[in-house]
């Protein structure tokens, strides 16, 4: 199952950022069923943790499958992920330990062409 490409530039998840003691958590509502959150890769494991709704996943652009909350999904260090969410307000929180940095270093972030 491919990534869809019907993703408009201003169809993109409402995020918040917080940090404490060395865990970066990035809050992500996706508002609308269809919506996408940008493909990107993290020199780390972490999870994200679907709290509400649920979503199609793709790990380096295969499909791994449809989740529904609460669950967490383990994506595994240099890997490129994405999630599409399946209902309305989907909500995912993806949490990182800082491993001594001020912030997640990102990689790569690949935006799906449309």
């Amino acid at each position: 199952m491919n990534i869809p490409e019907h993703l408009e530039e201003t169809e993109q998840p409402e995020e918040w950022v917080v940090s404490v003691d060395g865990i970066f958590i990035k809050q992500m509502l996706l508002s609308k069923k269809g919506l996408l959150v940008p493909q990107h890769v993290h020199k780390y494991d972490h999870h994200s943790m679907l709290a509400t709704g649920s979503i199609r996943a793709w790990v380096d652009d295969n499909f791994i499958g449809d989740f529904k909350a609460p669950r967490p999904i383990l994506i595994e260090a240099n890997k490129r992920h994405t999630f599409m969410s399946l209902e309305d307000n989907t909500l995912i929180y993806c949490i990182h330990n800082l491993h001594g940095e001020d912030d997640v270093e990102i990689l790569a972030e690949h935006h799906l062409e449309i």
